[in-house]
């Protein structure tokens, strides 16, 4: 097993593989609802995206080439099971042999994500993450994985950000299935963590090598006024967007407050089962991957209204987000912001990392994203990404002071590894170390300058990080 310090980028499948029709690929859901009429806010899709499908050799040398030692990717579980559960398709199982294997050609260790937003369509008809069905099918597609994969992979994710894609599903309503119902994203959630649950369970019946974890998208919160109100609305912003999910997967319970607060909203809970505590008990996480973009400032709610906005048109403008009689989303006018709102603040990467520490400080943590999106533009054919750069480099710093003050980070991955499909922002969002050119025949990489800024960051640090992570091997 690796024991340096990973030094990676990472992507999602459905957001850089196109070959939407080829290897033998079923039908996600991304591609079903990409071309429908729900997507309407930026109508484009990840039929080609990045053709990482084609170009995977290409991108992992270029990855390797730029210094870095990891490479986080997700599968398609519509290529292992294009229906979702039962017929296998060794055409995708293949290819992903394919990809593990060049990352090892390429001294690359892989960082595999088993579900990264992209569920097979027909298990989305059938009511997805809520139908519980869905977690012996999910077992089924990891246990697959495990068995196909196990020896060439150190580092699994069962899954990617329950809270955020739940998020986005049920409250913003701009993921499939494009509703506005929190009552039925606590219920995809706890199914979300079920299925985690029990596939960190058969990794360990399988006795494979490595390491598994779940991926959180983590916030510190912060007050701008210091008393009891906002202090409590801090602690229900907390439960809503961390507790709830990183308690499950490394206390093995959720908070007693937070089903406090669902029953006292009046939610039906049905779905928690006798037996579900012992299940999110057995399984534990290794580690906890953590996606680390900005922090959130709670105030007091202002009544009993929930209201979620959220910006995908990058045109700056401000939105509101109020759980009713939980909390309210502020702002720090003093902070930088990008077009789509996000708070420029790399300090907030410490904040949370010692959030963490003194919540679960037996746990290691690996940042599985780190990144800012913008507007890039080809100049004289280089791309000058200085605002990434600035912003790479406070999260790194602090990461390393984190560390120094006993934070216990295996790995840093900066998203993304090269421009991909964001989700209903499309492509003009960038978050890449490499720009893709998509108005070319072969979708021509072109490294910007913050691919060469970590090249050179990974150089500098890479004996400082390596020596702070050896007691945890």
């Amino acid at each position: 097993m690796n024991k340096e310090f990973l030094w990676g980028s990472a992507t999602a499948a459905y957001q850089c593989e196109g070959g939407w029709k080829e290897g033998g690929k079923g039908l996600s859901n991304w591609d079903v609802f990409c071309h429908s009429e729900k997507n309407s806010v930026n109508p484009v899709t990840g039929d080609v995206a990045c053709d990482f499908y084609h170009h995977y050799e290409e991108d992992i040398r270029m990855l390797a080439e730029g210094g870095q030692n990891a490479y986080r990717f997700s599968i398609a579980w519509t290529r292992i099971l294009p229906d979702g559960t039962g017929r296998k398709s060794q055409e995708g199982i293949d290819f992903y042999h394919r990809v593990i294997d060049t990352c090892r050609k390429y001294h690359v260790e892989p960082l595999v994500t088993l579900y990264h937003y992209d569920l097979p369509e027909s298990i989305y008809e059938a009511g997805g993450w809520e139908n519980r069905n869905i977690v012996e099918q999910f077992v089924e597609y990891a246990r697959i994985c495990f068995e196909e994969y196990g020896q060439k992979v150190n580092y699994w994710v069962t899954i990617n950000e329950p809270n955020y894609e739940t998020l986005c599903c049920y409250g913003f309503g701009n993921y499939p299935p494009n509703v506005k119902d929190l009552g039925r994203r606590w219920r995809a959630m706890h199914h979300m963590l079920l299925a985690s649950a029990r596939a960190v369970a058969v990794f360990r019946e399988l006795k494979l090598p490595g390491m598994v974890g779940l991926v959180s998208d983590s916030y510190p919160i912060a007050v701008l006024t210091d008393n009891e109100a906002h202090k409590k609305a801090a602690h229900m912003a907390d439960l809503f967007f961390n507790l709830c999910v990183n308690d499950v997967c490394v206390k093995g319970a959720y908070p007693q407050d937070f089903v406090d607060q669902l029953k006292k909203d009046g939610y039906d809970l049905s779905y928690m089962k006798e037996e579900d505590p012992s299940i999110f008990a057995d399984g534990c996480v290794d580690y906890l991957g953590i996606n680390a973009y900005n922090r959130y400032i709670a105030e007091p709610a202002d009544g009993p209204e929930t209201n979620l906005g959220v910006n995908n048109t990058g045109d700056g403008k401000k939105t509101k987000f109020q759980i009713g009689n939980w909390f309210s989303l502020g702002e720090d006018s003093e902070m930088e912001k990008t077009p789509w709102g996000m708070e420029i603040n790399p300090r907030s990467i410490y904040d949370l990392l010692m959030d963490l520490k003194r919540l679960y400080p037996q746990i290691p943590v690996i940042i599985t994203e780190n990144g800012v999106g913008n507007y890039d533009e080809v100049v004289d054919g280089q791309i000058h990404d200085q605002y990434r750069i600035a912003y790479l480099e406070g999260y790194v710093d602090w990461i390393e002071r984190a560390m120094e003050d006993g934070c216990t980070v295996l790995g840093y991955f900066v998203w993304s590894t090269m421009d991909v499909y964001s989700w209903i922002n499309g492509y003009k969002k960038r978050y890449g170390l490499v720009y893709i050119d998509y108005d070319s025949d072969d979708l021509v990489r072109i490294p910007k300058d913050s691919y060469y800024w970590y090249k050179n960051k990974i150089q500098n640090r890479r004996k400082s990080f390596n020596g702070k992570i050896h007691s945890i091997y």
